[in-house]
């Protein structure tokens, strides 16, 4: 069975340099997002047949175009990519800088705890109006993970635990903040909350798991 990937190495916090061939990456990312957005609003009730047929083609000569140039599978993936593009602020599906898929939520180090603050709109819908829960859970699984190299320790995610205080709304900053509570032996335990003004919506724990091997952080 191979080995897991050292959990340092996958919780990468640095935030890597927007040089210019990133910059250009994140502004694709961007045109990509509000392509997305339009596209998950788009009333095809309403949209002529033929031009929904020239979108589609169009879309299918992008991808094809995208999936000609080199690609960070080469390298493995994301997260084993190292460098920039392996570091959890620039590929997270949750808070990565150069992922279409994030909103994104945006993590830093205050002292020992983190803040943050996402937006989301309408594709990350789930109730009328408000934010799926799923990606409320995922926000904390991202955030909480962050949170946990205050530890000096990092690890897998063992028992994540959310509750929903309130309907979480789109197209309104929430704010984020997480911290460690403890730590035994191998697990690491960690709260995390979100805001939107004074109002808790919602609050997580976690608990972590480290390796066996004992991995030190770098």
């Amino acid at each position: 069975m191979a080995r897991l990937p050292d959990p340092h190495e996958i919780y990468v916090t640095l935030d890597p340099a927007e040089d210019e061939p990133r910059a250009r990456k994140h502004a694709l990312v961007a045109e990509t997002k509000r392509a997305i957005a339009h596209i998950a609003l788009l009333d095809v009730e309403l949209v002529d047949r033929a031009e929904l047929d020239a979108l589609v083609t169009g879309m299918r000569a992008i991808a094809d175009r995208l999936e000609a140039l080199p690609s960070l599978r080469a390298r493995g993936g994301l997260a084993s990519a190292g460098g920039p593009d392996s570091a959890l602020l620039e590929r997270s599906g949750i808070a990565g800088r150069s992922n279409p898929l994030a909103s994104p939520l945006h993590m830093w180090f205050e002292g020992d705890k983190v803040r943050g603050w996402a937006v989301y709109d309408e594709p990350y819908e789930g109730p009328a109006g408000c934010l799926h829960g799923g990606f409320i859970a995922a926000a904390f699984d991202d955030l909480l993970g962050f949170a946990q190299m205050a530890s000096g320790q990092a690890g897998y995610t063992g028992t994540l635990t959310v509750r929903m205080r309130r309907p979480t709304p789109l197209n309104r900053r929430l704010d984020y903040e997480a911290g460690v509570d403890r730590v035994e032996g191998r697990k690491i335990f960690v709260w995390g909350r979100c805001h939107d003004g004074d109002e808790l919506l919602s609050e997580a724990e976690i608990v972590f798991i480290s390796p066996r091997d004992g991995s030190v952080p770098r």
